[in-house]
């Protein structure tokens, strides 16, 4: 073991990750040893040393290429972070030479694309229009794989109902109530007054089972003594959602950050049926173990200032 543990620190090379990654990529001795321009001997040379410094097997040979062990898969998706983290580095020396902060990789949630990360970009540019922002929208369990992997910094959304795991930390923004929604001129919007009994000839969108959303959701139905709708489409497609209301007299139940965003340009009407705060409050997710970058921090403030100003001038959600 502490043979294993001194050549981990001290034996592996640049080039042994990028060697990693590209047998990764090609399969083959040939191919790799084409793309780095080097011998196809020097490549099999460089692989055995590799080998024998770990004292595993990290690829079978075959005539028909290379296949990567057990071992060869963990040491490849080492390789990949370690390249991942050089070439970051790289980036945020280049753009502190500039004067700017480096790019900045944002997982956001569906439900919280609408208007919080928008402003919150919109201020980071005013602050450093070079930054490069990149913003990827997933659900919960695909943005923390990738926030795992170091492809994603920072996650935006609804926290999960547990602290999503001891390696991630997060902050809380703000509670976010659930309404429910229909298209604008529904029948439902031109009621002046409302019981839930009065929604149940129409059909709903719900999100998926198992989501964060729906769970909490099931639950109201079933505390509050009413079945769930049978007339059902799950998605969380905001998209989607937007469309079919549009074409339909379908209902459906969002977020009221985000409802309150297309009621402004008449996408949608929020129905006078209020649901309690359904799911955990709106925050930021980071991995412990990654210390933020500077875009990521500048963001992350330009994220709190868009709360305040929300919270002070619109009566938007609260601060938790």
């Amino acid at each position: 073991m502490a043979r294993l543990d001194w050549y981990i620190r001290a034996g592996l090379k640049p080039r042994h990750f990028q060697l990693l990654v590209a047998l990764d990529d090609y399969r083959q001795i040939g191919k790799v040893a084409a793309l780095m321009n080097v011998t196809t001997p020097a490549v099999s040379k460089t692989l055995t040393e590799l080998e024998e410094g770990l004292g595993m097997k990290l690829f079978e040979r075959s005539v028909r290429g290379v296949t990567p062990t057990a071992f060869g898969e963990c040491m490849i998706r080492g390789a990949k972070m370690m390249m991942r983290g050089l070439a970051e580095v790289g980036d945020e020396l280049h753009a502190l030479s500039h004067g700017v902060t480096g790019k900045i990789r944002i997982g956001v949630l569906p439900s919280s694309a609408i208007s919080l990360l928008p402003a919150s970009l919109l201020k980071l540019k005013k602050l450093s229009p070079a930054t490069p922002a990149i913003v990827r929208e997933a659900t919960m369990d695909v943005l923390l794989h990738e926030m795992r992997s170091g492809s994603i910094e920072l996650i935006l959304g609804t926290l999960p109902v547990r602290k999503a795991d001891t390696d991630v930390d997060e902050e809380v923004l703000f509670e976010d109530q659930t309404t429910v929604v229909v298209r604008s001129g529904h029948p439902l919007a031109l009621r002046e007054s409302l019981d839930w009994i009065d929604l149940s000839p129409y059909p709903w969108i719900l999100p998926p089972e198992g989501s964060l959303l729906r769970e909490p959701l099931s639950q109201w139905f079933r505390d509050s003594g009413l079945p769930e709708p049978p007339n059902v489409i799950e998605t969380l497609s905001l998209s989607f959602i937007r469309s079919y209301l549009a074409h339909s007299d379908a209902i459906a139940t969002m977020p009221a950050s985000t409802s309150k965003e297309l009621a402004k340009s008449r996408f949608v009407e929020v129905l006078p049926l209020p649901l309690p705060s359904l799911v955990r409050p709106v925050g930021l997710l980071w991995s412990m173990g990654r210390p933020l970058s500077p875009s990521a921090r500048l963001f992350r403030e330009c994220l709190r200032k868009v709360i305040e100003q929300q919270r002070e001038g619109t009566g938007k959600p609260e601060e938790h």
